[in-house]
């Protein structure tokens, strides 16, 4: 050599230690050796031994066995070998990590021995493989040799094929999707071990039957068991076995008994549970026949869920699907509708007695003033009124405004927009510190409402853009009470609302989006509350409560169905807008700047079947 050749060799040393930490001073050696650009006449000569550095080349891995078997053992640790291997020599892997021979075409002809984690080889020359207790193979393409397995033989994409035996001990395992296959050339021993389904690359049907070992020259025994992966909405199956196969019969599992046996069960995810099953048994019957009308992609999701790898991905899946955003959001219309109510009752409580003629305008969705800081939707908006005394001390006006409703991040998945416009008359008689109030109500909506769709690990955004109207009326009687800056309100009344929402049909989702009916709604309900207010040199403390106790409902759970089927079933979403519940809330108000402005603090309580919820806000208002 030269002076020059002694820092390049030990340069290109270095830089195969740092690709491959755990290798040994001899498997330093032989990587670069082994993958040296030859020189002069083929093979090793003794003018050029074997050849010229490939600095390149090394980096990627032995590419020779032939110096004797290479045993690498390294731990918590994922490594490849990217070269193609050949040589007479074999391969002893140890340690828990992971091993991955990436060349194509590995030749080498000495044995390989899995002792410890994962060995993953995509190609084989006639290596006879075995594979310890602890240990994983990961194989596809082809083979050369056979395979004694006892610890986990799992058959990577497109199956594998051995040019000579299987056998699998007691203690052994093969794990493979169903759809892929063992195929081997000579013959097959099974000594028990297990038959492990890691799931299905596409949908599982009903009595779907799958050869997954078939062996030329026969096979003889069985597996103790059929086990599965991490698939957990994927079904049941059967073993059965013929002179060359080990065969493998498929029952999709009901996808609501599924899910209950998961520990999945509050009602949003059951009733979302419950429309795929009825979407799956349309999808059964396509698959049966052959033809229908469901699309491929649909399918493609519809396999997606069935892969769900832990019950928590298929809770989270049941969830998206369920459509509760679109239940939340009607629930929000409602609350809405009532925040407009309460605003103007209070807006009359403030009334300066004597007072002939007000024009007024009253800011919404202040926490702890109106009750729309809670709930799965964030209200905020404005109303604006005008209203004249009567000679007779009764005080009739009208207002409008609106509100905007957002959704505040407790139902995941969901972003949009609630634009609610609303109008109301009201006429308002007192006798001393009693009245009655009457309120009528109109308005429409309009509502854009994305959702995240989660199928196993595939998903997915669906879009909807409708339309509404809403008429309601309210009558409500109370007592006035005030003892200097200190003033209670305690009322009893009645309110009825409904609800009418244009049909939509969701896109995106691969035919898992929603489709509803054009759909009314109504409610009516018992009103019991008290509203107070204390004031003392420009601050205001003002506190209410409002129990809401449900006295007929109808039509707030309409049908719905996956775009792609007909699988109608009632939406269900928590908060619950057709059960009674109550709120409590507390705000203070001051002045800042004069008169200019003020900051709000406030704290809201939800409670009730309708939904629990707790809001505290802090904001600051500048008039002008």
């Amino acid at each position: 050599g030269t002076s020059f050749a002694a820092p390049l060799v030990s340069g290109a040393a270095a830089l195969v230690w740092e690709a491959f930490p755990y290798f040994s001073n001899d498997l330093v050696r032989q990587t670069l050796l082994g993958t040296a650009t030859d020189l002069g006449a083929p093979g090793v000569d003794e003018v050029f031994g074997y050849g010229a550095l490939n600095v390149g080349k090394a980096v990627l891995g032995p590419a020779k066995f032939d110096w004797g078997d290479v045993q690498v053992n390294f731990d918590d640790r994922r490594s490849t070998w990217a070269n193609d291997i050949s040589g007479s020599g074999g391969l002893i892997k140890g340690g828990n990590g992971t091993l991955v021979l990436a060349g194509s075409n590995n030749q080498y002809t000495g044995a390989t021995q899995v002792l410890g984690g994962t060995l993953q080889v995509s190609s084989l020359g006639a290596s006879a493989v075995s594979v310890g207790n602890s240990a994983t193979l990961i194989g596809s393409g082809h083979f050369g040799g056979g395979v004694s397995n006892a610890g986990t033989l799992e058959i990577g994409t497109d199956g594998l094929k051995l040019q000579g035996d299987y056998i699998q001990s007691e203690t052994g395992r093969l794990a493979l999707h169903v759809g892929d296959q063992l195929s081997v050339a000579g013959s097959a021993i099974l000594k028990g071990g297990e038959l492990q389904v890691l799931g299905k690359r596409d949908y599982v049907s009903l009595n779907t039957f799958y050869s997954v070992l078939h062996a030329d020259g026969g096979l003889t025994g069985t597996f103790s068991g059929l086990t599965w992966g991490p698939a957990v909405l994927l079904g049941q199956g059967q073993l059965n076995y013929d002179g060359n196969n080990a065969n493998v019969t498929l029952q999709r599992l009901d996808v609501s008994a599924a899910a209950r046996a998961l520990g999945i069960v509050d009602d949003v995810a059951q009733a979302s549970a419950n429309r795929v099953e009825h979407a799956f048994r349309e999808l059964d019957v396509q698959q049966a026949q052959g033809r229908g009308r469901l699309p491929s992609t649909f399918i493609a999701a519809a396999a997606a869920l069935q892969q769900s790898s832990s019950p928590q991905v298929a809770a989270a899946s049941l969830q998206s699907l369920s459509g509760q955003g679109h239940v939340a959001a009607a629930a929000a219309s409602f609350d809405a509708i009532d925040v407009g109510r309460r605003s103007l009752a209070t807006r009359l409580d403030e009334r300066t007695p004597g007072e002939r003629v007000v024009t007024w305008r009253q800011a919404l969705g202040g926490p702890g003033q109106d009750g729309a800081a809670g709930g799965t939707f964030a209200l905020s908006g404005w109303l604006l009124g005008h209203d004249t005394q009567l000679a007779s001390g009764d005080i009739v006006g009208f207002a409008f405004g609106q509100i905007n409703a957002s959704p505040s991040g407790s139902v995941a998945g969901l972003r949009g927009l609630d634009r609610q416009v609303q109008g109301h008359v009201y006429v308002q008689r007192t006798q001393g510190p009693l009245y009655v109030l009457g309120q009528l109500g109109f308005g429409s909506f309009q509502r854009r409402l994305d959702r995240h769709l989660q199928l196993g690990d595939w998903s997915d955004w669906t879009s909807s853009r409708y339309r509404g109207q809403f008429f309601s009326g309210s009558v409500e009687a109370g007592y006035h009470w005030r003892q200097g800056a200190w003033a209670l309100t305690p009322y009893l009344g009645l309110d009825q609302t409904q609800l009418r929402t244009d049909g939509f049909q969701e896109q995106g989702g691969a035919g898992f989006g929603l489709q509803v009916q054009a759909a009314q709604a109504t409610r009516s309900q018992l009103l019991a509350g008290v509203r107070t207010q204390w004031g003392w040199r420009g601050v205001m403390l003002r506190g209410y409560g409002e129990w809401q106790q449900t006295l007929r409902q109808n039509g707030l759970n309409p049908h719905a169905s996956f775009t792609a089927t007909a699988s109608w079933t009632p939406l269900v979403a928590a908060p619950w807008p057709g059960r009674s519940g109550g709120v409590l809330g507390l705000s203070m108000v001051w002045p800042v700047g004069g008169i200019a402005g003020q900051w709000n603090m406030g704290v809201e309580h939800h409670f009730g079947a309708r939904g629990r919820d707790d809001s505290l806000g802090l904001r600051y208002q500048l008039g002008f």
